[in-house]
């Protein structure tokens, strides 16, 4: 039988450790996770094969939105009764252009990020979100810029130095591409390989190409184009409680037009940040913190920024899916 591990007294330091090595790279070799923190490489092998075996984590590819086809990226928010919150999260999980979904405690709502196509954001606000009995309001912004995503994540557990050599800092032109940037895109001959990697991020080159039916090196080759391009990424899917990390929360802040991009760029260095965006005009930022406290001294942080005008956030009630991933029954399913 599998051990448990999806509850944070079931991670020791070590555990911790190795499963922060993931989130910033999901297919770093045991090897390099082992010389990073500082210990023998098959103590890391078999504890991080333990978490992946378990449920609590799991590593799977990432393709830029973009990539697959054309589309924007938008932030959805749904207020409504209690019972049609949960309901519009579970639909909202199931759709394959939703990322992610929450529901909020004390705003009676759930936002999410999707992937639409422009013609699609009417019929997703009015013609289906909007027939919920209970529902109030929907609202869809479009994303203007991420500062980080949570590919970019870094709890603070590791140093700057030792995420910097499991991966380079991450560049999120990528995900919202700046002027001039062309944007990677995803052929018909790598969308089979993108699909063996949202199985298993850490799938061997050896099973890569006996899937695809390609040589170990054609297989090798177009991973790691498509990796260096920043049209896939790969990482460790976990709640972040698993690295004590149980207060999760989205914030938003309003600030003066010239103090946004500012602001953004202190948000994202925060190690509480998962993940920071400009929405229409306006910050949000999830968070992720020890305790209630750390939640407080970082929002007070953030409210004394130059240009800043107002600090708010929701605590997370309840995720229907992260990362591409739908929850079962409120936890990840096994990958």
């Amino acid at each position: 039988m599998l051990d448990d591990l999806t509850t944070p007294d079931a991670l020791d330091d070590l555990d911790r450790l190795i499963v922060a090595a993931l989130v910033r790279n999901g297919r770093a070799p045991w090897r390099l996770i082992a010389e990073v923190l500082g210990q023998q490489e098959r103590t890391v092998a078999r504890r991080g094969n333990r978490l992946l075996a378990s449920g609590a984590v799991r590593v799977q590819a990432f393709p830029l939105p973009g990539a697959l086809g054309p589309g924007d990226l938008y932030m959805v928010r749904v207020e409504a009764t209690p019972p049609a919150v949960a309901k519009a999260g579970r639909w909202l999980a199931e759709r394959p252009e939703t990322h992610w979904v929450s529901s909020l405690i004390g705003a009676s709502a759930c936002v999410g990020e999707v992937f639409l196509e422009r013609a699609a954001v009417e019929s997703v606000a009015y013609g289906e979100l909007g027939e919920f009995d209970g529902v109030r309001n929907v609202a869809i912004e479009p994303v203007f810029e991420y500062y980080r995503t949570v590919s970019g994540w870094r709890p603070d557990l590791l140093s700057a130095e030792q995420y910097e050599a499991l991966s380079p800092s991450e560049h999120p032109q990528f995900v919202t591409p700046a002027a001039g940037y062309e944007s990677p895109q995803i052929d018909e001959a790598n969308r089979a390989l993108v699909e063996l990697l949202r199985g298993n991020g850490r799938v061997t080159i050896d099973e890569l190409a006996a899937g695809l039916g390609v040589t170990q090196a054609t297989a090798s080759r177009r991973l790691e184009a498509l990796i260096e391009t920043g049209a896939v990424f790969v990482r460790a899917i976990l709640d972040p409680s698993l690295l004590g990390y149980p207060v999760e929360g989205v914030v938003s802040v309003r600030a003066d037009a010239g103090a946004v991009d500012g602001v953004g760029r202190f948000v994202a260095d925060l190690p509480t940040t998962r993940w920071a965006a400009n929405a229409a005009g306006r910050l949000l930022v999830q968070t992720a913190t020890r305790d209630v406290a750390e939640l407080r001294s970082v929002m007070g942080e953030v409210a004394a920024r130059p240009g800043v005008r107002d600090v708010e956030v929701s605590l997370v009630a309840q995720v229907f899916k992260r990362s591409t991933v739908a929850y079962r029954d409120g936890r990840l399913p096994r990958g």
